[in-house]
């Protein structure tokens, strides 16, 4: 039946493609990375995960595609990366460090 959900379809999750906001700087040290969120006028200290997780946002690949690469470099089980890099990108949605999904775009096609 046309429009019936099924087995097959991909997490919606796994689909999005995170992009940092635009005010959000950071500063790595060592093994650790510093966020500074300049709306909430606030810092966020990064794990090395969130840290590996950060550094694969650049608004093209998937959360998928950013487990894939990461579990690739570390030797690691996908899927539990997969639940890693998901859980990573939602606490970064929570925390606004990700460009809100329905604001207008600013690129000029």
């Amino acid at each position: 039946m046309s429009g019936d959900v099924g087995a097959d379809d991909p997490d919606p999750d796994m689909v999005f493609v995170p992009v940092a906001a635009g005010h959000v700087s950071v500063a790595a040290f060592d093994h650790e990375s510093v966020l500074y969120d300049a709306v909430a006028a606030r810092p966020v200290l990064l794990n090395v995960s969130a840290a590996a997780v950060w550094s694969m946002i650049d608004g093209v690949r998937t959360v998928a595609e950013i487990a894939d690469v990461l579990a690739d470099r570390f030797g690691a089980d996908r899927g539990a990366v997969a639940a890693d890099v998901a859980r990573a990108v939602a606490r970064f949605r929570e925390l606004g460090l990700l460009q809100d999904e329905s604001a207008p775009s600013t690129s000029i096609c």
